[in-house]
Formats: C-alpha cells, sequence, structure tokens
C-alpha cells in the first residue's frame, strides 16, 4: 500500500487527539507496522494502557488497519500512520479554541524527536573533512531584524523551501535516494533589554 506523502491535519478535534505526548509517541512508532503487542513491549506498558490511544488515532484516520492475523484463535491487528508526514495547522492560528498545555505538547514532542534524531545523526556522522557544502548533519541558530515587508518575503522563501522538500520526496520515493530532516521554526524573540555580562 502506498502511503502519501503528507497528510495535513486542520480539524480541531484531530489535533487534540495529537496533542498528548504518549500518541505522539505511538504515532512515531507507527510509521512502520506494528501491532499493539509490539507497542506495549516497546514502550514497556500494558497493552491494556494502549488499547485507548490506538483507537483514538484510528478513529480519527491518523493510522490504519493493514494487515490482519489469528493466532491462537486471537485476532491480532497490524497499524500503521496514513502518511509518511503529517502537517499540523499551526495551533497558534486556533486561538481559545486550542489549550496552551495542548499547543505545547505538540511542539515539544517535535522537539524531542528532532532532539533524538539529531543526536543520532551527529552519532552516526563520520568524521567532517571539509567545510564545503553538503554538510550534514548540521545545526544553526539565527537572529535577524526585519521589516515587514522583508519578513513576508521572507516567510514566504521557507515556505517554498518546505514545499520543495514535499516535492523531491514524491519525486525520489520509489528510488535509492537517502532521506533527510529539515526543522524549521521560526517565532518573533523576545525584543526586551538584555543584560549582558561582560565578565568585568
Amino acid at each position: 500500500m502506498k502511503l502519501p506523502n503528507v497528510k495535513t491535519i486542520d480539524d480541531l478535534e484531530t489535533i487534540k487527539v495529537l496533542a498528548d505526548e504518549r500518541r505522539l509517541a505511538l504515532l512515531r512508532m507507527l510509521a512502520k507496522s506494528k501491532t499493539v503487542k509490539e507497542l506495549s513491549t516497546a514502550l514497556d506498558l500494558p497493552q491494556s494502557q494502549l488499547y485507548y490511544h490506538v483507537n483514538l488515532l484510528e478513529k480519527h484516520g491518523l493510522i490504519q488497519v493493514v494487515d490482519t492475523r489469528v493466532i491462537s484463535g486471537i485476532i491480532e491487528k497490524h497499524y500503521r500512520t496514513t502518511a509518511h508526514q503529517f502537517r499540523i495547522r499551526n495551533p497558534m492560528l486556533m486561538g481559545s479554541s486550542i489549550t496552551n498545555a495542548e499547543t505545547t505538547a505538540i511542539f515539544s514532542s517535535v522537539l524531542d524527536e528532532t532532539k533524538e534524531e539529531m543526536q543520532e545523526a551527529f552519532r552516526k556522522a563520520p568524521p567532517r573533512t571539509t567545510d564545503e557544502p553538503p554538510l550534514h548533519p548540521f545545526i544553526s541558530r539565527k537572529s535577524v531584524r526585519l521589516t515587514h515587508d522583508q519578513l513576508v518575503q521572507f516567510h514566504a522563501k521557507l515556505d517554498a523551501l518546505i514545499k520543495e522538500c514535499d516535492i523531491r520526496w514524491e519525486e525520489n520515493v520509489d528510488t535509492e535516494a537517502e532521506e533527510y530532516s529539515l526543522l524549521v521554526a521560526f517565532f518573533q524573540a523576545d525584543s526586551g533589554d538584555k543584560e549582558i555580562d561582560d565578565g568585568s
């Protein structure tokens, strides 16, 4: 079964389902087909604690049954995500419909997952012998001052880069091209005056 690359989540109830760290963890694990028993073993949790979350993910179209087997008279379902990636509508656009705690849970999960993947990428990376691109893994944090017009243009460039990732995925999905990850976080920084310790 060929999965779509990206599925956009823009309804409030599904976003609220995702605003739970355990369900987000299950969603990451179900990028490959697994049973509830396998999830239970990996998380060291009783299956009874997972069925509720798995059923919610299935109900809201985030995972699906991809195989069913009968083992010793027991029906065993294999679940998998319904897309390779999920794009969540910015919770900040939903106002009071979604709580700060739910918004924080979504953002925290993305950052935690990225941190784990970056640590693994740095661990596996061979010694760097050049500063010429392409360089990976790498991480960079910048601050920039922008006028309103520059902000609009800058945001459009970021949006185009994100969309290019989706295009390249579709182009290369059935090739031997290697997979890379990109995280984009863009926000207005606290513009309050900051004290700088000059060491004196």
